[in-house]
């Protein structure tokens, strides 16, 4: 009853928290199991929530068991399908026993239901697979020696545009189920070097479900050339894919030419990095974008004079949307940044906190409106529509204002130093030239 009530709770805390929230591949999703669900883990407890709001069946989580406590506490997270597992980094002291953890699998696995685990163990806000732990491996070929049942593991990848952000993107892909029931004779025969074996092949799956990207340095020059060029690249390389696919292809592929560059000639790939860190620097001391600078001169004053428009017409309904829903907004922010140090874990606290100070705040100001202003009826309904509604607004309508003041910005600086855009400019070209030669080399590889 509780997972049930929570999932309701936090599937409809998703649907404000995130700007976009796309599935691939949904109808590959078993109704039932016994079935392993195995991501990876960039964003802590949102990763949880995002996987078990598309199931429709009930979701049991694998655990650290550092996330147990007292009686209470313990008899809580078990309503809420937890499933604890020791972890040697936990407690280096003592033997770690996983026999409850194996067991409580097992028959979890025999009543057909489904598991989901973060192999990699820990959650690390980057973009990228890190080394898997067997558990899954073992468990589930465990069960298969055991009962004799059919578990399949259903990889998933989660691929966040900004983990941290309110509003931002997550793309969810879903991978073909692998059948445990394939490895069994080779783990009669060996059962170390198998499991290693899934293990393996469950880490290859997971890699073509995300962005992967093996070095820090890879990631930041790919958010780089994203920034720039992606527009250029998304008609070549993701022409019959559907719009929410095609962002994560043309990622994808840029950070394997990345990687290939960065094998074959580190000077070329080292050259393109310099140049675009000087760039981007530049824009930022002076509070440009790249977007506005790729922009004809008439076609920047029209759309500032247009913007400007936007925001006199548009302030009331800003301010109205600020006045109700800035306590409920900033709260949890400052709940999460109050928690903790650590990034992953922002985005989860905000949602929880989210999901209490909004209705909290919305019914407070239903009340006072009630009673200090006697309004009731349709009206009222009206009103309360509007709270979430202006909300929304007043974050397109903060958009919009940082849109428009880059646009005149870059006027001011045009009509008073245009020595300075025009050498922006230039370095601009410069740029993209080599990357078109970079992705026209690339693509005769392929």
């Amino acid at each position: 009853m509780l997972y049930t009530f929570l999932k309701l709770l936090y599937k409809t805390g998703l649907w404000f928290f995130f700007r976009k929230l796309e599935v691939r591949n949904a109808h590959l999703i078993p109704d039932q199991g016994p079935l392993f669900i195995v991501s990876n883990h960039p964003n802590t407890f949102m990763d949880p929530i995002v996987v078990a709001a598309q199931l429709r069946q009930p979701v049991y989580f694998i655990a650290k068991s550092t996330v147990f406590g007292s009686r209470f506490q313990n008899w809580m997270l078990r309503q809420m399908h937890l499933i604890p597992i020791h972890r040697k980094e936990d407690n280096p002291e003592v033997p770690v026993s996983n026999e409850e953890a194996f067991a409580a699998s097992f028959k979890a696995l025999e009543q057909k239901k489904t598991i989901l685990i973060f192999p990699e163990g820990n959650s690390f806000n980057q973009r990228r697979l890190r080394k898997l732990k067997t558990g899954t491996a073992r468990i589930a070929l465990g069960a298969v020696a055991d009962t004799g049942l059919d578990v399949k593991i259903l990889p998933v990848g989660l691929n966040y545009s900004a983990p941290t952000r309110f509003r931002s993107d997550v793309f969810v892909n879903i991978g073909k189920p692998i059948s445990v029931k394939d490895y069994m004779a080779a783990y009669q025969q060996d059962n170390i070097s198998t499991v290693q074996n899934l293990t393996e092949q469950i880490r290859l799956q997971l890699e073509k479900l995300i962005i992967h990207t093996p070095t820090d340095e890879e990631d930041e020059l790919a958010r780089q050339i994203e920034a720039i060029y992606k527009e250029r690249l998304a008609p070549a390389l993701a022409q019959t894919a559907l719009p929410h696919e095609r962002d994560f292809i043309v990622t994808r592929e840029l950070v394997k030419s990345i990687s290939h560059f960065s094998q074959t000639e580190p000077e070329r790939v080292t050259t393109i990095r310099k140049q675009l860190d000087s760039y981007i620097h530049r824009l930022k001391k002076l509070r440009l974008t790249d977007a506005v600078l790729t922009k004809q001169n008439r076609d920047v004053l029209q759309q500032s004079l247009l913007g400007l428009l936007y925001l006199v017409a548009g302030l009331p309904v800003y301010l109205y949307g600020l006045i109700h829903n800035y306590i409920p907004y900033i709260i949890p922010s400052k709940v999460a940044r109050a928690v903790t140090r650590e990034e992953e874990w922002y985005a989860p606290i905000m949602l929880t906190t989210g999901m209490f100070t909004f209705p909290l705040v919305y019914g407070l100001e239903l009340w006072l409106v009630h009673e200090w202003a006697g309004i009731s009826g349709a009206v009222l309904v009206l009103y309360f529509l509007s709270l979430p509604l202006s909300g929304f607004f007043t974050l397109h309508y903060w958009n919009k204002l940082q849109n428009t003041q880059s646009h005149w910005l870059f006027l001011r600086l045009f009509y008073s130093r245009q020595h300075v855009v025009e050498k922006l400019r230039h370095q601009r070209r410069h740029i993209m030239a080599q990357l078109e030669k970079a992705q026209q080399d690339y693509q005769q590889l392929s």
